[in-house]
């Protein structure tokens, strides 16, 4: 009896060493579900709705871009935060970056998160902005109200005589989260929409920026505005991974109306090559001229 008793034992041993053996292989790999959605600013959205859309999603951090924040963009005493109704349990960490001031608030993009945000930081990015022109955009844009028909016509007046040539400052930030013990550098931004000579050198920087990042695991998102081709990925498929464009296959991310646009495969989740990216998909809705893109990450 005892023989058989140690027999047992060990046998039993074996399958608690065993089954711990393959616990340990099946948890080696760190997941990862990852999103970018363009929230549309000039719209008073419905942004409950636009937050269950990701959390349905069972995206755990998350771009935005188009953040109103605390401006008057819209009629009304009270100011409007697009972000007020972001977080909540399920979205607890959320960091704003501010690329110019708007109607007596800001205007940019934050990072939303189901897991804590680290070392958070805001960089700005190159722009052919300079001089008179800019000085212009951002006395119009803070002065911004749509109760004041001045200030109105005012920036109307300054978008019909220089158009293009008035190019919004732009900014991408950088946090960084731990999962399974993993850290990643996680960046989100929005381009230039008004020359692609401007986000070429955008391209570059953010490129640089990630091969430079000390941080093992790099992961970019946000809208790029890559609008006029699908060359201009050109800059990342040679060091990274891409999730629009993966394998050939281009998702349009943009649903609006835009004559200029000649593809609207312009938003997208880029990766360092120790990331494996999966299940790229877009979610159906019109909550936003947007809808997200999602993407699940397995880091190596």
């Amino acid at each position: 009896m005892k023989r058989k008793l140690v027999k047992a034992v060990a046998f039993g041993s074996m399958v608690l060493c065993g089954l711990g053996l393959y616990q340990t292989s099946a948890s080696a790999d760190t997941t990862l579900r990852v999103g970018t959605y363009n929230l549309r600013a000039p719209k008073k959205n419905n942004t409950n709705k636009q937050r269950d859309i990701l959390e349905k999603a069972h995206v755990d951090i998350a771009g935005t871009q188009e953040i109103n924040y605390k401006n008057h963009r819209f009629s009304g005493k009270t100011k409007y935060n697009t972000l007020t109704n972001f977080k909540d349990d399920y979205f607890k960490y959320i960091f704003y970056s501010n690329a110019i001031d708007f109607a007596g608030g800001g205007y940019g993009v934050a990072t939303i998160s189901s897991l804590p945000l680290d070392k958070s930081s805001t960089t700005k990015l190159y722009s052919s902005q300079a001089g008179e022109h800019l000085k212009q955009l951002r006395a119009a844009y803070d002065n911004y109200n749509p109760d004041k028909k001045s200030t109105v016509k005012k920036l109307d007046n300054l978008t019909a005589k220089y158009g293009k040539k008035l190019v919004e400052p732009r900014v991408y930030q950088r946090s960084v989260i731990e999962k399974d013990g993993k850290k990643i550098a996680f960046y989100n931004t929005h381009l230039s929409y008004e020359s692609t000579k401007i986000r070429k050198k955008q391209f570059k920087e953010l490129a640089k920026a990630m091969k430079d990042d000390k941080v093992k695991y790099q992961v970019l998102v946000g809208d790029f505005n890559a609008d006029q081709n699908t060359t201009e990925w050109k800059t990342f498929t040679k060091d990274f991974n891409i999730s629009n464009g993966q394998d050939g296959i281009w998702r349009d991310t943009f649903i609006g109306e835009d004559d200029t646009m000649k593809v609207n495969s312009i938003d997208n989740i880029i990766t360092s090559k120790n990331i494996k990216i999966s299940n790229v998909h877009s979610v159906k809705s019109t909550a936003s001229d947007h809808i997200p893109l999602v993407a699940d990450l397995t880091l190596k």
